[in-house]
């Protein structure tokens, strides 16, 4: 039996697999972008106007494959023996057109790396070289996972929402404010390769009796405002799933245990991240039972108790749940 090729797939350098595999944010060798608005790494200028976006979509995804192949992202193994599913529910990505340094330890601010020419931080007047102090009030200096945090605050604005950065540049500080877009993606499914599928957990895609299947994702759209917050899915009935990057994971119809670890915000918390760590092995995780419809998307979350928000010594502050189900065809 070939094999499926789990967890050797990293976020690859080019700006098409970005824009593959967009979620909410692009993340690459300690840069994010903010976000989505990522010019194709195959065609340009006019050219492209005039193709369809199936030879589009297809041009660009075959220059990924090329970089992911040359730099070795499968290992060894031999294309027949490849398969590789890429699932992704529907997301709003929030186009500011941003790139920040995410590496950075500096605690002065958040710093801009780069503008996307005529995105919305350009015309707020964003330069490269800028710190960001805070966005719309809130603070991003002196701040653990500042980037996370701007993120985080871009991602939650509906659509139309001023946006206002407190900016340090040159030794001065001055406020610069705009109304980013959004782009609306729909849900994707992407198979690469031949290679026999292994169910990534619990039955996988669809079974050998031809029974239906669902997916649970990870995919942190859940709403601050009901105490829910960012969760990652650690592995379904006993498997790790896989590839590394995905956050919708294809599994049969019916009930599945899933193990998750929280991700929720520091500033949500009344404790610090070293309290949170010291925990060990499973003491980070915890198991939900979880009933898969088919055709159906199971969004997980961590939900923070807050009336335990100092329980940190049993994981007492939050409990993983499955908070929402959204239709979607799974084939």
């Amino acid at each position: 039996m070939s094999r499926q090729i789990h967890n050797k797939v990293p976020m690859a350098r080019s700006a098409a697999f970005a824009l593959a595999l967009v979620a909410g944010a692009a993340h690459a060798d300690g840069a994010s972008v903010l976000a989505g608005n990522v010019a194709g790494a195959a065609l340009h200028g006019d050219a492209a106007a005039s193709v369809g976006v199936e030879q589009r979509l297809r041009a660009e995804l075959r220059a990924v494959m090329i970089e992911l192949v040359e730099s070795g992202a499968f290992g060894a193994a031999p294309p027949h023996e490849i398969r590789l599913d890429v699932d992704a529910p529907a997301q709003r990505v929030s186009n500011l057109g941003l790139l920040i340094d995410s590496a950075r330890d500096d605690r002065d601010g958040v710093h801009v790396l780069a503008i996307t020419p005529g995105g919305a931080a350009d015309k707020m007047g964003l330069r490269s070289g800028d710190v960001l102090l805070a966005v719309n009030g809130t603070a991003l200096a002196n701040t653990d996972g500042a980037a996370a945090t701007l993120r985080h605050s871009v991602d939650q604005m509906p659509d139309g929402a001023r946006l206002a950065f407190d900016v340090q540049r040159d030794g001065r500080r001055q406020t610069l404010a705009g109304t980013p877009s959004s782009v609306y993606l729909p849900a994707m499914h992407l198979s690469i390769g031949d290679g026999t599928h292994v169910a990534t957990a619990g039955g996988g895609a669809m079974g050998a009796d031809g029974g239906s299947c669902g997916r649970i994702s990870d995919f942190d759209v859940a709403p601050r405002g009901d105490h829910l917050h960012a969760a990652k899915i650690i592995s379904i009935d006993g498997v790790s799933p896989g590839p590394t990057g995905t956050r919708a994971y294809r599994v049969s119809a019916g009930r599945h245990a899933i193990k998750v670890a929280e991700q929720i915000e520091s500033r949500y918390l009344s404790f610090n991240d070293r309290a949170r760590n010291s925990a060990i092995g499973n003491d980070r995780y915890k198991t939900l039972d979880v009933d898969v419809p088919p055709d159906t998307t199971v969004l997980i979350a961590a939900r923070l108790n807050e009336d335990k928000r100092s329980e940190w010594k049993d994981g007492a502050y939050w409990d993983p749940v499955a908070w929402k189900q959204t239709a979607e065809r799974c084939r």
